[in-house]
């Protein structure tokens, strides 16, 4: 099964599947017997539609045009810029390279509670000064721009905005979709790779810039109204889809994931497409409750079935809680630097007498072995909040803050104790 589900960067370009010859209302053709070639074009464009939603590079589609051109010569030619991935190659680059700003203590991002529902032209009114577009400039052997969106969060400048798009540049650039028709170099503040989060700075110059109003992710539930704006394709910009709350704290597995401790994304089916990386998911009252980071997309088919019989994968879009975000866009914004807050355990979900919540395996760093938490500790609460899965301990963990004391219910031998102890940085740690 070809099941692709597209985190942190493009995994192949964003080609659109080729039109249908004749097109709507065209006359119909006599039906032909269909040769593995005959499909071998349009299941190779489906493919490569896998592409997360960030990059927009100008020479490599000229390589995949010319493919598919060989595989079908007589398919009609596309007059809509192209859009693609960067390819992965050694070219030497390192953070660096990165044009680098300094970070400022003094900004502070909260969520605020939800206000009353608007229309949608309301939230799209509403959202829309607070966006910008992307574009990340890459030198050395890549050459090219990756195209993508940001959220404007501060009036001094400020940007929310996916790591991928801006991963291996040397040169950002902003503008604002709702405003003069000009580029502002940007800097990176900081960046949180396997969170796919970056923060950028932009001095507006004069330009009056209007914040996004930040909305509780904690309170979408599934089947709630949602919208996506960004910028699509890269050039279609300030682009509104609608759809709904699929699903929440999704996960990538284990094969796909650079962490075991990765956000859980919310999942909606609103259409997203590349250049939307990095937009923002508004809820009813024209909040901003997510980032738009990834869509799963792709052919399934049985092995050896026939590609005529395959399904495509849509409707499967994803986006980072900005509830779950702002720790550490606070912590980046005071430092520059991500961080992890970790208890020093190694543990996992489990129902112990009847009572579920996270049993200890394993104690590897000394606070909790000094406060007396032990192998076969079975974790109620962390500072009073009830966890039964590893997403909902983390979840506490991260908006508790690295050096704070977390404070733990625990069931050893059918009694309940109350264990306290610092949460450490894991980062921080690993960077010595």
């Amino acid at each position: 099964m070809d099941n692709y589900l597209n985190y942190r960067w493009p995994q192949g370009p964003g080609l659109q599947p080729p039109p249908v010859p004749g097109g709507p209302g065209g006359p119909p053709r006599p039906k032909k017997r269909r040769s593995p070639r005959r499909w071998a074009a349009p299941a190779l464009a489906i493919v490569l539609c896998v592409s997360l939603l960030g990059g927009v590079c100008f020479w490599a589609v000229n390589g995949i045009a010319g493919m598919i051109a060989q595989l079908e010569p007589s398919l009609p030619e596309d007059p809509r810029p192209p859009a693609s991935h960067r390819v992965e190659r050694d070219t030497g680059w390192t953070p660096d390279d990165f044009p680098w700003g300094d970070p400022d203590p003094a900004v502070e991002l909260s969520a605020q509670p939800a206000g009353p529902a608007r229309s949608g032209r309301e939230a799209y009114q509403a959202v829309l000064p607070s966006l910008v577009s992307v574009r990340a400039d890459h030198g050395g052997v890549f050459q090219g721009s990756s195209l993508g969106t940001g959220v404007v969060v501060t009036q001094s400048g400020y940007v929310l905005t996916n790591y991928h798009i801006i991963d291996e540049s040397v040169a950002i650039q902003v503008e604002l979709l709702d405003g003069p028709s000009r580029y502002f170099d940007a800097f990176v503040i900081g960046y949180d790779q396997d969170f796919d989060l970056a923060v950028l700075w932009f001095d507006p110059d004069g330009t009056d810039l209007t914040p996004a109003r930040l909305g509780d992710s904690d309170v979408l539930a599934v089947g709630d109204l949602v919208y996506a704006v960004g910028n699509p394709m890269g050039y279609l910009t300030g682009s509104m889809s609608m759809g709904i709350v699929s699903a929440l704290d999704r996960e990538l597995d284990q094969e796909n994931s650079r962490t075991s401790g990765a956000l859980g994304l919310i999942q909606i089916d609103a259409p997203i497409n590349p250049g939307n990386s990095g937009g923002a998911l508004v809820n009813e009252s024209g909040q901003v409750v997510g980032i738009t980071c990834a869509k799963i997309t792709g052919v399934e088919q049985e092995d050896g079935g026939s590609i005529q019989d395959a399904v495509v994968l849509e409707g499967m879009g994803l986006a980072i809680p900005i509830s779950d975000a702002i720790p550490f866009l606070n912590h980046i914004l005071a430092t520059g630097e991500s961080w992890r807050p970790a208890m020093g355990i190694q543990c996992a979900a489990a129902q112990v007498d009847g009572r579920r919540g996270i049993l200890v395996d394993q104690v590897t760093a000394d606070p909790p072995k000094a406060a007396g938490l032990r192998r076969g500790d079975l974790i109620l609460t962390a500072n009073g909040v009830e966890v039964t899965t590893l997403a909902q301990l983390r979840r506490v963990l991260y908006r508790t803050g690295a050096e704070e004391e977390l404070t733990c219910t625990v069931l050893r031998r059918g009694q309940e104790l109350t264990i306290s102890f610092p949460l450490t940085d894991s980062l921080k740690q690993d960077r010595g």
